[in-house]
């Protein structure tokens, strides 16, 4: 009978022999993002055997050298483990005078996942669409504009992190206008110092990466999606979320994690692993854990905060350090995939580098593991370590064998370090001490709580009659019993607020769903604006009331020398923040409206139409793209409510009372939708005139970037009980 190695050696032939007589075009492709392990550990080492023989044959067809992992100015991307994907709204990332306050932000989230690397600053999806600024715009109106930006970015260089700005391929605004992506990406790198670009969508951006080393010599691509092999010597970093295999089989979850593709590859490739809507990732965190891979710290996605459970969390704080602290093993140790273990369900990766050696060890199981792990060959002077709990593991050697024995608990992982006795330092025991402390920490519950949204409170305005309601308004007839308003949006990843059966964390492959939510609501007496508020009445606001916003950013940026644009004085007013309308409000002794109350006047109360004019779409009735820019305040007679309201759908969007908090986002809800329509990518916030239940989130920053070419308001006041 023939040995299990002479079968292995066999099978590596035959396997070489085929690699030689296929196209060779094809090498590349044999796996997509993961390679799946055999169920059997009978086939392993020729499994293990046929892998080096791909991966030797896919560098010779590609000339691989990966020269630029050789560079010194990009060794810190093989290094840094986290990538901290962070939204430019998060509170905490300004203080009360919209200054940056990076080390506060950060502090909150590293105490709960360990140290950030990498910062991908985000400003643009969701927001990108209700008018058209492009990505870099979103940049520029940030607070402080780009000189801001390069201080936040040399404040994270002196805090040993990097900065990333993100490119969304599919924002074709700046093309529109003349303008090429490599002139504003480069002009953001030049002005900002940031250290690459986070490519959104995409795995390469062809011809640009030697353009941004002109510009930052050390900048580096990290792609979204998993690269092609043929790219890997210019993309340096790369996601990977659930992962799957070439024939679209999902891996993520099979009991014998598999191996990153890329990172097998190329082991100075830097992977992150991401779930960005799971709230338990202990299974991705393992097989992160086993390929030496980096994570993605996403707590805050779009909008839609998905806090991961406590269990995972004491995961990724004792992960990262170790990550961190023994790189080299993992960039330029010997691979040896499944090392064989004695324990059910506990699987295992040797790294090797001289004499030492490293596991990777996880447990599969949602109950202790306890025993004999493995046994091997004893070394005289050789000490193992376990650097997540930071305690020395005791082993027994007989017969020339040393067996380490271990506890796991349920999905938990371990690192075991063989290290010769000459090879400790004081240094290693400062680690183990600190890793400890870490380990203290450990909090194994698998609960989570979702953050309470805050719905800002408002004043009523002085109780009016319906004799002596401001000049314009119009007297909106109210039940005296609660009614149930049904409040529509579009399902994006942004979420939008509990409503109905829906959870604010929830996202389904139905992206675009037009979601419901019923709310019961009781209705007092109220009188809004026939119009929306027009440039005009704006401008004798201003010069009434003396207003001057506290942040002037983009404040009426259609305007000229303080006044309206001539012949538009009777359009609605724009680029107003909402705290500018409350200001206009306050001062005319109204108020704007609620969600409930907008949507009442639009659907015509109980009649519940779909559009103010009725229930079938008609454009004549509206502006919804058929012209470049808003139309006057009262030009569709035809298109009004059955009470005689104006732009109760398109024209511009406008701001209702309805400003929440989440603890990480501020967010306002507009209503009616807009002139200004794109239909140059999916991922664009909603455009065109809406129907009368539709609602769209909007993420607040700050006043400056708030400011929008298609947002204006309309007002309401309080009437007395009749």
């Amino acid at each position: 009978m023939l040995s299990k190695f002479t079968i292995a050696l066999l099978m590596f032939a035959c396997f070489s022999a085929q690699l030689q007589g296929q196209n060779k075009g094809k090498i590349t492709e044999k796996y997509y993002q993961l390679i799946e392990v055999p169920t059997s550990s009978d086939q392993w080492n020729a499994w293990r055997l046929s892998l080096s023989a791909w991966r030797d044959s896919v560098r010779q067809h590609l000339n691989y050298q990966g020269e630029n992992y050789q560079k010194r100015e990009y060794a810190w991307a093989s290094k840094a483990y986290s990538t901290f994907f962070l939204m430019a709204n998060e509170l905490t990332l300004y203080d009360a005078n919209y200054r940056f306050d990076i080390k506060r932000c950060l502090k909150k989230y590293e105490e709960d996942y360990g140290k950030v690397d990498v910062v991908v600053l985000w400003p643009t999806y969701p927001q990108l669409g209700f008018d058209n600024r492009s990505q870099y715009s979103f940049y520029r109106n940030l607070p402080g504009g780009v000189a801001a930006l390069k201080q936040l970015c040399t404040e994270l260089h002196q805090m040993g992190k990097k900065l990333m700005i993100a490119y969304n391929p599919w924002d074709n605004i700046s093309r529109n206008q003349g303008l090429t992506d490599e002139e504003e990406l480069l002009e953001l790198l030049q002005k900002t110092g940031a250290d690459g670009v986070y490519l959104d969508t995409i795995s390469n951006f062809e011809g640009f990466f030697q353009q941004m080393q002109s510009s930052n010599p050390n900048a580096i691509f990290q792609s979204e999606i998993p690269i092609r092999p043929e790219v890997l010597n210019q993309v340096h970093q790369s996601w990977l979320e659930v992962g799957w295999s070439e024939k679209y089989k999902s891996l993520e979850f099979e009991e014998i994690p598999a191996l990153v593709r890329n990172r097998w590859l190329e082991q100075r490739h830097m992977i992150y692993r991401v779930s960005r809507f799971s709230h338990e990732q202990s299974t991705l965190l393992q097989n992160a854990w086993m390929n030496g891979c980096g994570v993605v710290i996403w707590e805050n996605v779009f909008g839609t905060v998905n806090p991961v459970n406590p269990r995972d969390r004491t995961l990724l704080r004792s992960m990262l350090p170790v990550l961190r602290q023994f790189s080299d093993f993992f960039t330029q140790g010997t691979w040896f995939p499944l090392f064989p273990t004695q324990l059910n369900r506990v699987y295992a990766n040797q790294w090797q580098l001289g004499q030492q050696k490293l596991w990777t060890v996880i447990n599969r199981q949602e109950q202790w593991a306890i025993g004999k792990l493995w046994k091997e060959d004893a070394v005289a002077g050789m000490r193992y370590f376990d650097l997540i709990s930071g305690h020395e593991i005791k082993v027994k050697t007989e017969q020339g064998k040393t067996s380490l024995y271990i506890q796991l608990p349920p999905k938990a992982i371990a690192r075991i370090l063989a290290i010769p006795e000459k090879d400790l330092n004081p240094a290693f025991f400062d680690f183990l001490k600190s890793q400890k402390l870490l380990h203290q920490r450990a909090d194994f519950s698998t609960k989570y709580q979702l953050p309470k949204h805050q719905l800002k409170t408002y004043l009523p305005t002085l109780k009016y009659t319906k004799a002596n309601l401001p000049k314009g308004m119009i007297n909106i007839p109210v039940p005296l019993d609660s009614v149930t308003l049904s409040f529509s949006f579009r399902q994006r990843e942004g979420g939008f607020y509990p409503l109905g059966d829906f959870l604010d964390f929830s996202y389904s492959q139905a992206r675009n769903e037009i979601t419901k939510g019923d709310v019961r609501v009781k209705l007092k007496p109220f009188a809004m604006d026939e119009t929306l508020v027009s440039n005009a009445q704006f401008l004798q606001f201003l010069q009434a009331s003396k207003y001057q916003p506290k942040h002037p950013e983009n404040f009426l940026k259609h305007w000229s020398k303080g006044s309206p644009t001539p012949g538009q004085e009777n359009h609605p007013v724009t680029w107003i923040a909402l705290e500018d309308a409350r200001a206009y409000a306050k001062w005319a002794g109204k108020r704007l409206p609620t969600e409930a109350e907008w949507q009442w006047v639009a659907q015509n109360g109980s009649t519940n139409t779909v559009y103010p004019w009725g229930n079938q779409f008609d454009s004549t009735l509206v502006n919804t793209g058929q012209w470049a820019g808003t139309t006057p305040i009262s030009q569709f007679v035809k298109g009004r409510t059955q009470q005689g309201l104006y732009d109760m759908s398109g024209n511009v969007w406008q701001w209702t009372e309805s400003e929440r908090s989440d603890g990480y986002n501020r967010y306002c809800i507009l209503r009616g939708g807009a002139w200004y329509v794109n239909r140059g990518s999916e991922w664009y916030a909603d455009q065109g005139a809406q129907t009368s239940s539709f609602g769209a989130k909007y993420l607040l920053t700050w006043p400056g970037l708030d400011r929008c070419a298609t947002i204006g308001f309309r007002c309401v006041v309080d009437l007395q009980n009749y």
